[in-house]
Protein backbone atom coordinates (compact mmCIF):
# COMPACT_ATOMS: atom_id res chain seq x y z
CA UNK A 1 0.00 0.00 0.00
CA UNK A 2 1.12 3.52 -0.65
CA UNK A 3 1.67 6.50 1.61
CA UNK A 4 2.42 9.56 1.98
CA UNK A 5 5.73 11.88 3.14
CA UNK A 6 5.16 15.63 4.13
CA UNK A 7 8.58 17.25 2.85
CA UNK A 8 8.75 20.24 5.36
CA UNK A 9 11.42 21.83 3.14
CA UNK A 10 12.11 25.78 3.23
CA UNK A 11 10.82 26.44 7.03
CA UNK A 12 12.29 26.94 9.97
CA UNK A 13 12.74 24.26 12.78
CA UNK A 14 9.57 25.95 14.78
CA UNK A 15 7.22 25.87 11.74
CA UNK A 16 8.40 22.53 10.62
CA UNK A 17 7.57 21.02 13.85
CA UNK A 18 4.37 23.06 14.33
CA UNK A 19 2.85 21.75 10.55
CA UNK A 20 4.51 18.31 11.84
CA UNK A 21 2.44 18.33 14.49
CA UNK A 22 -0.71 19.58 12.91
CA UNK A 23 -0.50 16.41 10.69
CA UNK A 24 0.63 13.83 12.75
CA UNK A 25 -2.37 12.65 13.60
CA UNK A 26 -2.86 11.89 9.95
CA UNK A 27 -0.77 8.29 10.32
CA UNK A 28 -3.54 6.30 10.67
CA UNK A 29 -4.80 7.53 7.04
CA UNK A 30 -1.64 6.48 5.19
CA UNK A 31 0.60 9.20 6.13
CA UNK A 32 3.95 7.79 6.84
CA UNK A 33 5.94 10.60 7.46
CA UNK A 34 8.35 13.58 7.34
CA UNK A 35 11.33 14.41 5.17
CA UNK A 36 13.49 17.35 6.33
CA UNK A 37 16.74 17.93 4.08
CA UNK A 38 20.08 19.96 4.74
CA UNK A 39 18.86 23.07 7.37
CA UNK A 40 16.37 21.36 9.57
CA UNK A 41 18.68 18.04 9.97
CA UNK A 42 21.62 20.38 11.57
CA UNK A 43 18.73 22.03 13.60
CA UNK A 44 20.41 19.77 16.14
CA UNK A 45 20.24 16.03 17.52
CA UNK A 46 17.41 17.55 19.98
CA UNK A 47 15.27 19.01 17.22
CA UNK A 48 15.05 15.78 14.92
CA UNK A 49 14.70 13.76 18.32
CA UNK A 50 11.22 16.20 18.71
CA UNK A 51 10.03 15.36 15.32
CA UNK A 52 10.75 11.53 15.21
CA UNK A 53 7.83 11.83 18.53
CA UNK A 54 5.65 13.08 15.56
CA UNK A 55 6.22 10.19 13.21
CA UNK A 56 8.84 8.63 10.92
CA UNK A 57 11.62 10.52 9.55
CA UNK A 58 13.37 10.65 6.60
CA UNK A 59 16.73 12.93 5.77
CA UNK A 60 17.51 13.70 2.27
CA UNK A 61 20.98 14.72 2.28
CA UNK A 62 21.54 13.06 -0.72
CA UNK A 63 25.31 12.30 0.34
CA UNK A 64 28.09 11.97 -1.92
CA UNK A 65 31.63 11.70 -1.02
CA UNK A 66 34.35 8.88 -0.37
CA UNK A 67 33.58 5.31 1.54
CA UNK A 68 34.63 6.11 4.74
CA UNK A 69 33.27 9.60 4.67
CA UNK A 70 29.55 8.60 3.57
CA UNK A 71 29.65 5.59 5.89
CA UNK A 72 30.83 8.33 9.07
CA UNK A 73 27.57 10.36 8.09
CA UNK A 74 25.26 7.08 7.60
CA UNK A 75 26.57 5.85 11.47
CA UNK A 76 25.51 9.31 12.77
CA UNK A 77 22.06 9.41 11.17
CA UNK A 78 21.56 5.92 12.71
CA UNK A 79 22.61 7.36 16.04
CA UNK A 80 19.73 10.09 15.23
CA UNK A 81 17.04 7.24 14.99
CA UNK A 82 16.27 8.48 11.24
CA UNK A 83 14.27 6.00 9.49
CA UNK A 84 15.62 7.13 5.35
CA UNK A 85 18.44 8.68 4.36
CA UNK A 86 19.67 9.50 0.73
CA UNK A 87 22.91 8.98 -0.98
CA UNK A 88 23.42 9.38 -4.38
CA UNK A 89 24.10 6.30 -6.40
CA UNK A 90 26.30 7.41 -8.82
CA UNK A 91 28.98 6.88 -5.88
CA UNK A 92 29.62 3.94 -6.84
CA UNK A 93 29.28 0.59 -5.39
CA UNK A 94 31.78 -0.07 -3.07
CA UNK A 95 30.11 3.18 -1.21
CA UNK A 96 26.91 2.02 -1.40
CA UNK A 97 27.36 -1.99 -0.15
CA UNK A 98 29.27 -0.27 2.66
CA UNK A 99 26.65 1.16 3.60
CA UNK A 100 23.85 -0.48 3.12
CA UNK A 101 23.04 -2.08 6.95
CA UNK A 102 24.22 0.68 9.31
CA UNK A 103 20.62 0.85 11.06
CA UNK A 104 19.10 3.58 8.95
CA UNK A 105 17.34 2.72 5.18
CA UNK A 106 19.63 3.70 2.52
CA UNK A 107 17.73 5.48 -0.78
CA UNK A 108 19.68 5.71 -3.93
CA UNK A 109 19.28 8.69 -5.64
CA UNK A 110 19.33 8.16 -9.48
CA UNK A 111 18.30 11.34 -11.62
CA UNK A 112 16.82 14.34 -10.00
CA UNK A 113 13.04 15.35 -11.38
CA UNK A 114 14.85 18.65 -12.43
CA UNK A 115 17.09 16.77 -14.64
CA UNK A 116 16.78 16.75 -18.77
CA UNK A 117 17.98 14.97 -21.10
CA UNK A 118 20.88 17.02 -22.38
CA UNK A 119 22.05 17.45 -19.02
CA UNK A 120 21.87 13.72 -18.20
CA UNK A 121 23.91 13.04 -22.24
CA UNK A 122 26.70 15.62 -21.15
CA UNK A 123 27.43 14.68 -17.13
CA UNK A 124 26.69 10.55 -17.81
CA UNK A 125 27.48 10.12 -21.79
CA UNK A 126 23.63 8.37 -22.19
CA UNK A 127 19.93 8.95 -22.37
CA UNK A 128 18.25 9.28 -19.30
CA UNK A 129 17.08 5.54 -19.70
CA UNK A 130 20.65 4.15 -20.37
CA UNK A 131 21.50 5.91 -17.18
CA UNK A 132 18.97 5.14 -15.30
CA UNK A 133 19.23 1.21 -16.23
CA UNK A 134 22.66 1.01 -14.59
CA UNK A 135 21.76 3.16 -11.71
CA UNK A 136 19.14 0.87 -11.05
CA UNK A 137 21.48 -1.79 -11.43
CA UNK A 138 23.87 -0.53 -8.62
CA UNK A 139 20.89 -0.30 -6.19
CA UNK A 140 19.50 -3.67 -6.54
CA UNK A 141 22.71 -5.55 -6.46
CA UNK A 142 24.49 -3.76 -3.45
CA UNK A 143 21.35 -4.51 -0.87
CA UNK A 144 20.33 -0.81 -0.22
CA UNK A 145 16.98 -0.37 0.49
CA UNK A 146 15.50 1.40 -2.12
CA UNK A 147 15.53 4.67 -4.68
CA UNK A 148 14.60 7.74 -5.25
CA UNK A 149 13.21 8.31 -8.67
CA UNK A 150 10.61 10.24 -10.73
CA UNK A 151 7.17 8.33 -11.06
CA UNK A 152 7.79 8.87 -14.89
CA UNK A 153 10.33 6.03 -14.10
CA UNK A 154 8.89 3.63 -12.55
CA UNK A 155 8.44 1.62 -15.61
CA UNK A 156 12.17 1.44 -16.40
CA UNK A 157 12.85 0.08 -12.35
CA UNK A 158 10.45 -2.26 -13.30
CA UNK A 159 12.37 -3.84 -16.19
CA UNK A 160 15.66 -4.23 -13.12
CA UNK A 161 13.51 -4.49 -10.47
CA UNK A 162 10.92 -6.68 -11.60
CA UNK A 163 10.05 -8.61 -8.27
CA UNK A 164 9.97 -4.99 -6.20
CA UNK A 165 12.33 -5.68 -3.92
CA UNK A 166 13.16 -2.29 -3.99
CA UNK A 167 11.64 0.95 -1.50
CA UNK A 168 10.04 3.20 -4.33
CA UNK A 169 10.01 6.57 -3.24
CA UNK A 170 9.18 9.33 -5.95
CA UNK A 171 9.29 12.78 -5.60
CA UNK A 172 7.66 15.17 -8.28
CA UNK A 173 4.15 14.62 -7.08
CA UNK A 174 1.79 17.48 -8.63
CA UNK A 175 -1.89 17.89 -9.32
CA UNK A 176 -2.94 18.81 -12.10
CA UNK A 177 -3.58 22.31 -11.21
CA UNK A 178 -0.46 22.66 -9.40
CA UNK A 179 2.80 24.57 -9.91
CA UNK A 180 5.56 22.04 -10.98
CA UNK A 181 7.95 24.77 -10.11
CA UNK A 182 11.87 23.24 -10.73
CA UNK A 183 10.59 19.69 -11.24
CA UNK A 184 10.47 18.63 -14.87
CA UNK A 185 9.08 14.95 -14.47
CA UNK A 186 5.96 15.11 -12.22
CA UNK A 187 3.03 12.63 -12.22
CA UNK A 188 -0.50 13.00 -10.19
CA UNK A 189 -0.88 10.94 -6.99
CA UNK A 190 -3.46 8.55 -8.09
CA UNK A 191 -1.19 7.91 -11.15
CA UNK A 192 2.11 7.31 -9.62
CA UNK A 193 0.28 4.80 -6.85
CA UNK A 194 -0.90 3.13 -9.84
CA UNK A 195 2.14 2.99 -11.61
CA UNK A 196 4.42 1.30 -8.18
CA UNK A 197 5.45 4.18 -5.71
CA UNK A 198 5.44 3.00 -2.21
CA UNK A 199 6.15 6.24 -0.77
CA UNK A 200 4.84 9.70 -2.54
CA UNK A 201 6.66 12.81 -1.28
CA UNK A 202 4.65 15.68 -1.45
CA UNK A 203 5.94 19.19 0.27
CA UNK A 204 5.20 22.53 -1.85
CA UNK A 205 1.20 21.45 -2.33
CA UNK A 206 0.83 20.96 1.15
CA UNK A 207 2.66 22.97 3.21
CA UNK A 208 2.77 25.65 0.65
CA UNK A 209 -1.04 26.60 1.29
CA UNK A 210 -2.50 28.50 3.96
CA UNK A 211 -5.09 25.42 4.20
CA UNK A 212 -2.20 21.98 4.46
CA UNK A 213 -4.28 19.74 6.89
CA UNK A 214 -7.00 19.86 4.13
CA UNK A 215 -4.06 19.43 1.49
CA UNK A 216 -2.82 16.85 2.94
CA UNK A 217 -6.27 15.16 3.44
CA UNK A 218 -7.16 15.45 -0.16
CA UNK A 219 -3.77 13.41 -1.53
CA UNK A 220 -4.15 11.01 0.83
CA UNK A 221 -7.44 10.67 -0.07
CA UNK A 222 -6.80 10.30 -3.17
CA UNK A 223 -4.12 7.58 -2.47
CA UNK A 224 -6.24 5.58 -0.27
CA UNK A 225 -8.90 5.62 -3.35
CA UNK A 226 -6.50 4.29 -5.48
CA UNK A 227 -4.45 1.81 -3.15
CA UNK A 228 -7.87 0.17 -2.74
CA UNK A 229 -8.47 -0.14 -6.17
CA UNK A 230 -5.71 -2.22 -6.82
CA UNK A 231 -6.62 -3.96 -4.07
CA UNK A 232 -10.13 -4.73 -5.79
CA UNK A 233 -8.72 -5.73 -8.99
Amino acid sequence: MSELIVALDGMTPDRALQVASDLSHLQTNGLWGFKIGHSLTFAGVEWVAELKKLGKVFVDLKLYDIPNTVENAVVWLSNLNVDLATVHLSMGRSTLEKIADKGVGILGVSLLTSAIPDECKRIYGGSPAETLHKLFREARETGITGVVCSPKDLHLLDQIDPEKTLLRVCPGIRGLKDDTGDQKRTMAPAEAVSDGANLLVVGRPIVGRMDYLNAARHILNEISLTNQGIADM
